[in-house]
């Protein structure tokens, strides 16, 4: 439940997908060099505030109007790894996470609404779920890339990897998309990670 003018509303639920391969083998890790994401400036919801760095984004009042993007694309591979920074009790909902194929430089304020779920996944080439409640902790890091048969996978604090979501296109530019929702109020970019070494996919080419 989230609280609205005093009254309370259904949160969008958390849901998760099982972690049976339902669109292809096991979870294929590549090391991935480059430069560290950042949030984008411009891109965010109208409660977001961002840190010198575009490291660090902050949720300011009500529990929703926290959706953010990466700056850049997101490789294959790569890992979007993120820390919460602080939780705070008395909402219902985390943290919502995913990709998109549409360039966040090209949207105007209009375009982002006050949820990713279910406002833009209900949109064509948006894709984000949410991170259950009982992992949204204070100082957990989530990690979360895809692959390229289109699945996203997620670990939390280098545990091991959870199937996320199918589906997603990946024959463009992919962004990250991260709504500081709910019980979420502040979350911190990380630096890149190396990758990890391949698992069950022994594909031959070496370009994400």
């Amino acid at each position: 439940m989230a609280q609205r003018r005093g009254r309370w509303y259904p949160s969008p639920p958390a849901r998760l997908l099982a972690t049976r391969q339902c669109c292809g083998p096991g979870p294929e890790r590549r090391p991935v060099l480059g430069e560290a994401p950042r949030f984008h400036a411009q891109a965010k919801g109208k409660n977001v505030r961002l840190d010198g760095h575009s490291r660090r984004a902050t949720r300011r009042n009500s529990f929703c109007n926290g959706v953010t993007f990466t700056q850049r694309p997101i490789r294959l591979y790569e890992q979007v790894r993120l820390r919460l920074v602080a939780v705070r009790p008395g909402w219902s909902g985390a943290l919502r996470f995913g990709f998109t194929a549409h360039d966040p430089s090209l949207m105007s304020a209009q375009d982002i609404p006050k949820y990713a779920c279910p406002d833009l996944v209900t949109r064509p080439g948006y894709w984000a779920k949410a991170l259950p409640e009982n992992l949204a902790l204070r100082d957990t890091v989530l990690a979360y890339w895809a692959d390229r048969h289109g699945r996203v996978f997620y670990s939390v604090n280098d545990g091991e990897p959870v199937l996320f979501h199918c589906g997603v296109a990946v024959g463009g530019p992919l962004w990250a998309l991260i709504d500081v929702y709910g019980i979420t109020d502040e979350v911190q970019l990380l630096g890149r990670s190396r990758g990890v070494a391949p698992s069950g996919d022994l594909a031959a080419d070496a370009t994400p």
